[in-house]
Order: structure tokens, then C-alpha cells, then sequence
């Protein structure tokens, strides 16, 4: 029992570490941008994010889409497999903006689809893309009316 407690403190203490010395703009620039190396350590990130660090990994997950897709989605698959303090996931990741303006939306879709379509390993990304867009779109027309 006290192995297990000394294992848990000393996991905390190595998590609470982490967070503090990690450069999160730095960070989040390189997932959205694509780089492998920044999105291999997603997993490290998610497991120490808080709330806010959590939603702006997930936004730069959904930018990394289409800058690297099959980047993202192997990051994605790591992601899922695991419960996150705050982090989601896939489902979130692959709507990407939903408060945004609409042409932020429309070139996201855009670009996103694309780059999903361009491979078989983003057909439930796609599946959840295309789903989100089409109720912003039919909301979109509700409003109008």
C-alpha cells in the first residue's frame, strides 16, 4: 500500500512538473502546424492540460488536419485509446470551429475535407466533419427564415 501511494505522489509530482515546464504557445503552434514531433507528444500534453490548455490542444489537433492529416490522425488514435483529465478527443477535434465565423467555417470544411479525403484512414473524422457541417449549415437556414 505505501509502494502505491509513494507511486502515485511521485506520478503527480512528474505531471504537475511536466506542465509547469512545457512552452504551450510553442507547443500548440507546432501541433497546428503539423509537425511530427510536436504531435507524437499530444498524449504527453493531454495527460497534464488543464480545461484551457485541453480546448486549445483540440483546436490545434483540427488545424493539424489538413497541414498534416495522417500526423493528426495517428495522434488522434493514441488520443482516444486513453481517459484524459479534460481532453476529449476525436469528437471534438474533427468538428473544428463551431464559434467561429462563417467563412473561418467554410475554409475549414473545405481544406479539412479534402485532406481527409485524400486518405483511408480519415473516414471517421470525415464522418463527424461532414455531420457538423450540415447542421451549421441547416441551422444557418433556420436562422435566415
Amino acid at each position: 500500500m505505501r509502494r502505491l501511494t509513494l507511486l502515485l505522489l511521485l506520478s503527480a509530482m512528474a505531471a504537475s512538473a511536466m506542465a509547469a515546464t512545457i512552452s504551450w504557445p510553442a507547443a500548440l503552434a507546432g501541433i497546428a502546424a503539423g509537425e511530427q514531433a510536436w504531435l507524437d507528444k499530444a498524449p504527453e500534453l493531454a495527460k497534464v492540460a488543464n480545461v484551457q490548455q485541453s480546448q486549445a490542444l483540440e483546436d490545434a489537433l483540427s488545424s493539424a488536419l489538413s497541414s498534416n492529416t495522417e500526423g493528426a490522425l495517428k495522434a488522434l488514435v493514441v488520443l482516444d485509446s486513453r481517459d484524459w483529465p479534460h481532453f476529449v478527443g476525436t469528437d471534438l477535434v474533427c468538428m473544428g470551429p463551431i464559434n467561429k465565423q462563417s467563412a473561418e467555417i467554410e475554409t475549414f470544411y473545405q481544406r479539412t475535407r479534402l485532406a481527409l479525403l485524400e486518405t483511408d484512414k480519415g473516414a471517421t473524422c470525415l464522418w463527424i466533419l461532414e455531420a457538423t457541417y450540415e447542421e451549421w449549415k441547416a441551422d444557418n437556414a433556420r436562422r435566415i427564415k
